[in-house]
Protein backbone atom coordinates (compact mmCIF):
# COMPACT_ATOMS: atom_id res chain seq x y z
CA UNK A 1 0.00 0.00 0.00
CA UNK A 2 1.35 3.39 -1.07
CA UNK A 3 1.88 5.53 2.17
CA UNK A 4 2.03 9.28 1.77
CA UNK A 5 2.85 11.62 4.77
CA UNK A 6 1.83 15.55 3.47
CA UNK A 7 3.96 16.99 6.12
CA UNK A 8 7.08 16.72 8.65
CA UNK A 9 9.69 19.19 9.66
CA UNK A 10 12.24 16.39 10.04
CA UNK A 11 14.89 17.70 7.34
CA UNK A 12 14.33 21.55 9.25
CA UNK A 13 14.94 19.45 12.65
CA UNK A 14 18.01 17.25 11.33
CA UNK A 15 20.00 20.38 10.33
CA UNK A 16 19.62 22.59 13.37
CA UNK A 17 20.67 19.14 15.64
CA UNK A 18 23.06 18.35 13.04
CA UNK A 19 21.91 14.84 12.46
CA UNK A 20 20.93 12.77 9.43
CA UNK A 21 17.35 11.55 7.65
CA UNK A 22 18.85 8.23 9.09
CA UNK A 23 18.48 9.08 13.05
CA UNK A 24 16.17 6.00 14.36
CA UNK A 25 15.55 8.67 16.97
CA UNK A 26 12.64 10.22 14.36
CA UNK A 27 9.03 9.42 13.78
CA UNK A 28 10.11 9.93 10.04
CA UNK A 29 13.64 8.83 9.20
CA UNK A 30 14.88 6.81 5.84
CA UNK A 31 15.45 3.46 7.76
CA UNK A 32 12.16 3.42 8.77
CA UNK A 33 10.36 4.42 5.91
CA UNK A 34 12.12 1.85 3.83
CA UNK A 35 10.72 -0.81 5.69
CA UNK A 36 7.40 0.44 4.88
CA UNK A 37 7.92 1.71 0.86
CA UNK A 38 7.05 2.35 -1.28
CA UNK A 39 6.55 5.23 1.25
CA UNK A 40 6.18 8.99 0.37
CA UNK A 41 7.46 11.86 2.49
CA UNK A 42 7.02 15.55 2.34
CA UNK A 43 9.87 17.12 3.90
CA UNK A 44 9.23 20.85 4.86
CA UNK A 45 11.85 23.20 4.05
CA UNK A 46 10.37 25.61 7.87
CA UNK A 47 11.64 29.39 7.99
CA UNK A 48 10.68 29.67 12.06
CA UNK A 49 9.92 33.52 11.79
CA UNK A 50 11.96 33.66 15.46
CA UNK A 51 14.52 33.37 13.31
CA UNK A 52 13.79 35.82 10.90
CA UNK A 53 15.17 38.84 13.16
CA UNK A 54 19.10 37.49 12.63
CA UNK A 55 18.97 36.25 8.72
CA UNK A 56 16.67 36.03 5.71
CA UNK A 57 14.09 33.57 5.12
CA UNK A 58 15.62 32.87 1.63
CA UNK A 59 18.64 31.66 3.65
CA UNK A 60 16.84 29.86 6.06
CA UNK A 61 15.70 27.98 3.86
CA UNK A 62 18.29 27.72 1.16
CA UNK A 63 20.27 26.32 4.20
CA UNK A 64 17.53 23.34 4.57
CA UNK A 65 17.27 22.59 1.17
CA UNK A 66 20.91 22.26 0.68
CA UNK A 67 20.27 19.70 3.47
CA UNK A 68 18.32 17.66 1.88
CA UNK A 69 20.63 17.68 -1.22
CA UNK A 70 23.98 16.56 0.74
CA UNK A 71 21.69 13.87 2.63
CA UNK A 72 19.85 12.85 -0.56
CA UNK A 73 23.14 12.22 -2.27
CA UNK A 74 23.98 9.53 0.40
CA UNK A 75 20.68 7.83 0.09
CA UNK A 76 19.87 7.12 -3.47
CA UNK A 77 19.68 3.40 -2.84
CA UNK A 78 16.95 3.86 -0.77
CA UNK A 79 15.23 7.48 -1.83
CA UNK A 80 14.08 9.03 -4.55
CA UNK A 81 13.46 12.75 -5.32
CA UNK A 82 9.90 12.95 -6.94
CA UNK A 83 10.04 15.60 -9.38
CA UNK A 84 7.74 14.22 -11.79
CA UNK A 85 5.26 11.17 -12.71
CA UNK A 86 8.27 9.13 -14.07
CA UNK A 87 10.22 9.46 -10.07
CA UNK A 88 6.86 8.34 -8.57
CA UNK A 89 5.69 5.91 -10.21
CA UNK A 90 9.80 4.51 -9.93
CA UNK A 91 9.35 5.07 -6.27
CA UNK A 92 6.31 2.13 -6.47
CA UNK A 93 7.33 0.10 -8.87
CA UNK A 94 10.88 -0.16 -6.95
CA UNK A 95 9.54 0.21 -3.73
CA UNK A 96 11.52 3.00 -2.27
CA UNK A 97 11.25 6.08 -0.16
CA UNK A 98 10.11 9.23 -2.10
CA UNK A 99 10.77 12.81 -1.22
CA UNK A 100 8.07 15.90 -2.43
CA UNK A 101 9.85 18.78 -1.06
CA UNK A 102 7.66 21.88 0.32
CA UNK A 103 8.30 24.83 2.17
CA UNK A 104 6.26 26.03 5.41
CA UNK A 105 6.18 29.65 5.81
CA UNK A 106 6.33 32.07 2.63
CA UNK A 107 8.73 33.96 4.38
CA UNK A 108 11.45 31.87 1.78
CA UNK A 109 10.80 34.36 -0.69
CA UNK A 110 11.87 37.80 1.32
CA UNK A 111 9.34 39.50 -0.55
CA UNK A 112 10.55 38.52 -3.86
CA UNK A 113 8.47 36.85 -6.45
CA UNK A 114 11.17 35.92 -8.60
CA UNK A 115 12.32 33.31 -5.72
CA UNK A 116 9.17 31.24 -6.40
CA UNK A 117 11.24 30.23 -9.48
CA UNK A 118 14.53 29.97 -7.52
CA UNK A 119 12.82 27.38 -5.32
CA UNK A 120 10.61 25.65 -8.34
CA UNK A 121 14.50 24.87 -9.49
CA UNK A 122 15.25 23.35 -6.51
CA UNK A 123 12.62 20.90 -6.86
CA UNK A 124 9.95 22.71 -4.37
CA UNK A 125 6.31 21.51 -4.88
CA UNK A 126 4.27 22.75 -2.34
CA UNK A 127 4.40 26.13 -0.38
CA UNK A 128 2.43 27.99 2.34
CA UNK A 129 1.55 31.60 2.79
CA UNK A 130 2.57 32.05 6.67
CA UNK A 131 3.33 30.12 10.11
CA UNK A 132 0.27 31.09 12.39
CA UNK A 133 1.48 34.83 12.80
CA UNK A 134 1.18 37.64 10.08
CA UNK A 135 3.82 38.39 7.16
CA UNK A 136 4.37 40.34 4.06
CA UNK A 137 1.86 37.84 2.39
CA UNK A 138 -1.12 37.56 4.90
CA UNK A 139 -2.27 36.79 8.13
CA UNK A 140 -1.64 33.46 9.47
CA UNK A 141 -3.88 31.30 12.18
CA UNK A 142 -2.96 32.81 14.87
CA UNK A 143 -3.24 36.74 13.99
CA UNK A 144 -4.82 38.91 15.82
CA UNK A 145 -6.24 41.54 13.17
CA UNK A 146 -6.81 39.39 10.57
CA UNK A 147 -6.85 41.19 7.27
CA UNK A 148 -5.96 38.32 4.52
CA UNK A 149 -3.37 38.60 2.26
CA UNK A 150 -1.66 41.20 1.00
CA UNK A 151 -1.36 42.52 -2.17
CA UNK A 152 1.98 40.50 -2.38
CA UNK A 153 0.47 37.95 -1.00
CA UNK A 154 -2.59 37.68 -3.69
CA UNK A 155 0.01 37.80 -6.67
CA UNK A 156 2.12 34.84 -4.54
CA UNK A 157 -0.47 32.44 -4.62
CA UNK A 158 -1.50 33.24 -8.79
CA UNK A 159 2.60 32.88 -8.81
CA UNK A 160 2.40 29.44 -7.47
CA UNK A 161 -0.74 28.53 -9.36
CA UNK A 162 1.78 29.86 -12.82
CA UNK A 163 4.38 27.32 -11.77
CA UNK A 164 2.30 24.78 -10.67
CA UNK A 165 3.14 24.46 -6.61
CA UNK A 166 0.46 23.70 -4.56
CA UNK A 167 -0.86 25.99 -2.21
CA UNK A 168 -0.66 25.22 1.41
CA UNK A 169 -3.39 26.62 3.42
CA UNK A 170 -2.42 25.39 6.95
CA UNK A 171 -1.22 28.35 9.13
CA UNK A 172 -3.51 30.38 7.44
CA UNK A 173 -5.84 32.93 8.94
CA UNK A 174 -9.79 32.52 7.86
CA UNK A 175 -10.06 35.33 5.70
CA UNK A 176 -6.48 34.60 3.98
CA UNK A 177 -7.73 30.87 3.44
CA UNK A 178 -10.69 32.17 1.62
CA UNK A 179 -8.43 34.81 -0.28
CA UNK A 180 -6.58 31.81 -1.57
CA UNK A 181 -9.40 30.15 -2.48
CA UNK A 182 -10.95 32.67 -4.81
CA UNK A 183 -8.23 33.36 -6.23
CA UNK A 184 -6.78 29.69 -6.93
CA UNK A 185 -7.12 28.24 -10.46
CA UNK A 186 -5.96 24.90 -8.90
CA UNK A 187 -6.24 22.66 -6.20
CA UNK A 188 -5.18 24.10 -2.73
CA UNK A 189 -4.66 21.42 -0.05
CA UNK A 190 -4.26 22.11 3.88
CA UNK A 191 -0.69 19.82 4.54
CA UNK A 192 -1.45 18.99 9.02
CA UNK A 193 -4.76 20.30 9.93
CA UNK A 194 -7.83 18.90 11.85
CA UNK A 195 -11.20 19.53 12.41
CA UNK A 196 -12.19 22.15 14.24
CA UNK A 197 -15.75 21.15 15.16
CA UNK A 198 -14.10 17.86 16.93
CA UNK A 199 -11.25 20.17 18.50
CA UNK A 200 -11.63 23.70 18.62
CA UNK A 201 -8.42 25.18 18.01
CA UNK A 202 -7.39 28.19 15.64
CA UNK A 203 -5.27 25.98 13.30
CA UNK A 204 -8.01 23.33 12.53
CA UNK A 205 -10.78 23.81 9.93
CA UNK A 206 -14.22 24.59 9.63
CA UNK A 207 -16.89 22.34 8.16
CA UNK A 208 -17.27 25.40 4.95
CA UNK A 209 -12.90 25.43 4.72
CA UNK A 210 -12.84 21.68 4.46
CA UNK A 211 -15.86 22.23 1.83
CA UNK A 212 -13.98 24.68 -0.29
CA UNK A 213 -10.60 22.26 -0.15
CA UNK A 214 -12.80 19.56 -1.36
CA UNK A 215 -14.82 21.73 -4.09
CA UNK A 216 -10.99 22.99 -5.37
CA UNK A 217 -10.04 19.24 -5.88
CA UNK A 218 -7.20 19.33 -2.80
CA UNK A 219 -6.59 17.34 0.17
CA UNK A 220 -6.68 17.66 4.06
CA UNK A 221 -3.69 15.91 5.71
CA UNK A 222 -4.73 15.34 9.27
CA UNK A 223 -2.53 16.19 11.99
CA UNK A 224 -1.28 13.74 14.36
CA UNK A 225 -0.39 16.23 16.94
CA UNK A 226 -2.45 15.81 20.73
CA UNK A 227 -3.82 19.59 20.34
CA UNK A 228 -5.42 19.37 17.18
CA UNK A 229 -6.91 15.92 18.01
CA UNK A 230 -8.64 16.44 21.06
CA UNK A 231 -9.47 19.37 23.63
CA UNK A 232 -8.09 17.06 26.33
CA UNK A 233 -4.49 17.94 25.09
CA UNK A 234 -3.97 13.68 24.94
CA UNK A 235 -5.29 11.96 22.10
CA UNK A 236 -5.54 8.41 20.68
CA UNK A 237 -5.65 6.11 17.54
CA UNK A 238 -8.96 6.53 17.58
CA UNK A 239 -9.26 10.66 17.65
CA UNK A 240 -7.33 10.02 14.40
CA UNK A 241 -10.00 7.92 12.90
CA UNK A 242 -12.92 10.10 13.84
CA UNK A 243 -11.29 13.45 12.40
CA UNK A 244 -10.60 11.22 8.91
CA UNK A 245 -14.54 9.73 9.56
CA UNK A 246 -16.06 13.79 10.47
CA UNK A 247 -14.08 14.66 7.06
CA UNK A 248 -15.22 11.36 4.66
CA UNK A 249 -18.66 12.27 6.33
CA UNK A 250 -18.84 15.24 5.67
CA UNK A 251 -17.19 15.51 1.92
CA UNK A 252 -16.39 12.35 0.98
CA UNK A 253 -13.78 10.01 0.87
CA UNK A 254 -11.38 11.29 -1.72
CA UNK A 255 -10.26 14.74 -0.10
CA UNK A 256 -8.93 12.93 3.32
CA UNK A 257 -5.24 11.98 3.63
CA UNK A 258 -2.63 12.16 6.27
CA UNK A 259 -0.10 15.06 7.17
CA UNK A 260 2.07 13.88 10.32
CA UNK A 261 3.57 17.00 11.35
CA UNK A 262 6.97 14.70 12.67
CA UNK A 263 9.28 16.18 13.97
CA UNK A 264 7.20 19.50 14.51
CA UNK A 265 5.36 17.54 16.99
CA UNK A 266 7.47 15.91 19.53
CA UNK A 267 6.97 12.23 20.44
CA UNK A 268 5.15 13.03 23.52
CA UNK A 269 2.81 15.06 21.77
CA UNK A 270 1.60 12.61 19.39
CA UNK A 271 -1.33 10.49 20.10
CA UNK A 272 -0.52 7.26 22.38
CA UNK A 273 0.31 4.01 20.20
CA UNK A 274 1.52 6.30 17.64
CA UNK A 275 5.76 6.90 17.77
CA UNK A 276 7.25 6.99 13.73
CA UNK A 277 6.17 5.58 10.46
CA UNK A 278 6.03 2.16 11.42
CA UNK A 279 3.14 2.87 12.95
CA UNK A 280 0.70 3.73 10.20
CA UNK A 281 -0.83 0.37 10.36
CA UNK A 282 -1.92 0.58 13.39
CA UNK A 283 -4.13 3.19 11.93
CA UNK A 284 -5.02 1.36 8.87
CA UNK A 285 -6.51 -1.19 11.27
CA UNK A 286 -8.61 1.23 13.42
CA UNK A 287 -9.90 2.35 10.02
CA UNK A 288 -10.98 -1.80 8.92
CA UNK A 289 -12.40 -2.21 12.51
CA UNK A 290 -15.06 1.05 11.59
CA UNK A 291 -15.84 -0.67 8.41
CA UNK A 292 -13.68 0.91 5.58
CA UNK A 293 -13.08 -1.20 2.80
CA UNK A 294 -9.23 -1.78 1.41
CA UNK A 295 -9.95 0.65 -1.31
CA UNK A 296 -10.69 3.77 0.82
CA UNK A 297 -8.24 2.71 3.32
CA UNK A 298 -5.93 3.09 -0.08
CA UNK A 299 -7.26 6.44 -0.71
CA UNK A 300 -6.65 7.81 2.49
CA UNK A 301 -3.03 6.33 2.84
CA UNK A 302 -1.86 8.03 -0.34
CA UNK A 303 -3.85 7.92 -3.56
CA UNK A 304 -5.91 11.40 -2.48
CA UNK A 305 -2.75 12.73 -1.95
CA UNK A 306 -1.13 11.73 -5.18
CA UNK A 307 -3.98 12.43 -7.38
CA UNK A 308 -3.45 16.15 -6.12
CA UNK A 309 0.41 15.66 -7.05
CA UNK A 310 -0.45 14.46 -10.59
CA UNK A 311 -3.21 17.06 -10.93
CA UNK A 312 -0.80 20.17 -10.42
CA UNK A 313 2.65 19.63 -9.10
CA UNK A 314 4.22 16.72 -10.50
CA UNK A 315 1.97 16.13 -13.88
CA UNK A 316 4.28 17.83 -15.96
CA UNK A 317 8.04 16.32 -17.17
CA UNK A 318 10.77 18.39 -14.72
CA UNK A 319 14.03 19.92 -16.18
CA UNK A 320 16.08 17.11 -14.07
CA UNK A 321 19.32 19.28 -15.14
CA UNK A 322 18.09 21.83 -13.15
CA UNK A 323 17.04 20.55 -10.48
CA UNK A 324 19.11 21.47 -7.23
CA UNK A 325 20.69 24.31 -9.48
CA UNK A 326 18.66 27.11 -8.78
CA UNK A 327 19.59 30.75 -9.78
CA UNK A 328 19.68 32.91 -6.40
CA UNK A 329 17.82 35.68 -6.56
CA UNK A 330 18.25 38.08 -3.55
Amino acid sequence: MLIIDGHADTLSVALKQGKTLNNLDYSFNINDAFKKAPFIQTLATFVDPKYLKKDSGFKIANNIINKFYSEYEKNKDKLILIKDKTDLEKVIAEKKVGAILSIENGSAIDGKLENVDYFLNMGIKIMSITWNKDNDLGCGALTKNDTGLTDLGKEYVKKLNQKNILTDVSHASEKSFYEVFDISSKPIIATHSCVKELCNHPRNLTNDQIKKIAESGGTIGVCFYNKFLSEKDISTIDDIVKHIEYIVNLVGIDYVSFGTDFEGVKKNELPEGISGVLDFDKIFNKLRDRGFKEEDIEKIAGKNFEKVLKSVAIRINFDVANVGKGKSIK
